[in-house]
């Protein structure tokens, strides 16, 4: 419903880290491409010295890009095909993939091609072909590479890594914190049943469904209100001394102010026995002191709590304390014990055989949460990009390392005809890769602070900015990073000297 609505910021960040990953991936063939130059470059001196022109290998190379840009759009269409049922579900809308197939969009998904495909293949055509043909028959040109910008988009892509999993771990604590926040009510084990049908409401049809979920062994009470802290209520307007005055109300039974576990903080003990309670902000609201004696409706004063959910701004609020059979009943609490799905299917069965309808019931926490759903969904949308940010870094984190080993081939070996251990060898490989996960996190940490902050700041009621959630986040990078690196870090250090130094 937030895209069929146009909500502009969910769709900026479905835009922003769909361009992040792709960058991810340009990044990647990139660096994947010149890991394997010394093949490559070999192919191309080959085709140099056979009479190709350096612009005809330089456009071979980018068509070769060009191609795997639009073999990679056809697979992503098939994956994108299969995740709409799934899409669908996260993003609350519905996604016609086919209805998308215009006469425009195809020229601009061929545009798209055009553009990923040369953006991907200039660097690695321009490092291949500038080689020369002896230099790459010599051996000397890999060596010769420093590969500087590759180093940079590995730490670029660590810090996005960084970024996105320290995002994620923030918002599940922020989004956990607010489901848990106190509400100054009970939410747990009591069932909502909205009476939302006229058949419902017939006292007869409603007393007999109040007896069978009595005689539950599985349900402690059952009250009757008309409305519930969660659906905020009705509102009522009076007016005190020439003064208007909005008041959010709730009627319901003692039952029900017991399952809820609202307290009565001041009881004027009126004649009747009811009569309505007001909360601290709506006695200020009045105008009028708790021991007020012109207003005998007013039975005493109740505890102050939370309407909908913990974000809400609360409204001054009454309670009116009524007989069951008095009250407009517009939803049934049912407190519940034992096994919760136990007992929740045995109301629903009750319910539905007695009322002929499709069970309406919910936990009053289970709504709680679903209050939060469009974080939760936000959070789900950005732990998912997390996920494959994860691993396409790991992909090029892979490329650069094959690339830095292959370079350092002839240096290891020397290394190891001179004495030196492969323990060391292998320390120092790890040490190389791992300094760009601790550069990323230097840098991307105080800028994560900072937005993380800024994002907090939108909630009155918030957790605190932990440094571990940051520490986290660096250490599963570091540790991600050190096991992608280590398995050819130790076939490196421990492969025998004589084979690199024959091969050079």
């Amino acid at each position: 419903s937030m895209l069929e609505n146009g909500d502009w910021d969910f769709v900026i960040i479905l835009i922003s880290v769909g361009i992040v990953i792709l960058f991810f991936a340009i990044i990647n063939y990139v660096n994947l491409t010149v890991a394997q130059i010394g093949s490559r470059a070999k192919e191309a001196a080959i085709r140099s010295l056979l009479g190709s022109t350096k612009k005809e290998l330089f456009t071979r190379l980018i068509l070769e890009s060009i191609l795997l840009s639009q073999v990679s759009f056809l697979i992503g269409l098939f994956l994108a095909t299969l995740a709409i049922p799934y899409a669908n579900q996260l993003l609350e809308a519905h996604i016609n993939l086919p209805g998308a197939v215009t006469p425009i969009n195809i020229l601009l998904g061929i545009l798209l091609i055009l553009l990923l495909g040369c953006v991907s293949g200039i660097l690695p055509a321009i490092h291949i072909t500038r080689a020369k043909a002896v230099d790459v028959m010599k051996g000397s040109f890999r060596m010769q590479t420093k590969m500087t910008f590759s180093k940079f988009f590995i730490t670029f892509q660590n810090a996005i890594t960084i970024a996105l999993i320290a995002t994620s771990l923030t918002m599940v604590l922020q989004i956990n914190y607010l489901i848990k926040a106190p509400l100054g009510y009970n939410t747990q084990n009591i069932i909502d049943i909205p009476i939302g049908m006229e058949e419902l409401k017939l006292k007869e049809l409603n007393n007999t469904l109040l007896g069978e979920l009595k005689q539950l062994a599985c349900v402690n009470k059952v009250g009757c209100a008309r409305s519930t802290p969660f659906k905020v209520g009705n509102n009522y307007t009076m007016e005190i001394n020439g003064n208007l005055v909005s008041l959010q109300g709730f009627v319901m039974d003692t039952t029900s102010l017991h399952i809820l576990g609202l307290k009565i903080l001041k009881d004027n003990h009126l004649a009747t026995g009811e009569g309505c309670f007001l909360t601290d902000a709506a006695f200020k609201a009045m105008g009028i002191g708790e021991d007020a004696r012109s207003f005998p409706f007013i039975a005493g004063k109740i505890q102050d709590f939370q309407l909908n959910n913990i974000t809400m701004a609360n409204p001054p609020i009454f309670v009116q304390l009524d007989k069951t059979e008095n009250i407009p009943t517009e939803n049934l609490l049912v407190e519940i014990q034992g096994n919760t799905f136990e007992a929740y299917n045995k109301v629903k069965q009750v319910y539905e055989n007695i009322t002929q309808l499709e069970f309406p019931g919910k936990f009053i926490d289970r709504q709680i949460e679903e209050s939060f759903a469009t974080q939760q969904r936000i959070l789900k949308i950005i732990s998912l990009f997390a996920f494959v940010a994860i691993v396409i870094s790991l992909l090029g984190l892979l490329a650069i390392s094959t690339y830095f080993i292959q370079q350092k081939a002839r240096e290891i070996a020397i290394r190891k005809i001179f004495g030196s251990n492969g323990t060391l060898i292998l320390y120092k490989l790890i040490c190389t890769f791992i300094r760009y996960v601790v550069i990323a996190f230097i840098i991307t940490t105080p800028v994560m602070v900072y937005t993380m902050r800024q994002w907090l700041s939108n909630y009155s009621y918030r957790i605190s900015l932990s440094p571990f959630i940051f520490i986290s986040a660096g250490l599963f990078c570091l540790i991600i990073s050190f096991l992608t690196v280590f398995w050819q870090s130790y076939r490196a250090a421990n492969q025998n000297p004589i084979e690199n130094v024959k091969t050079e």
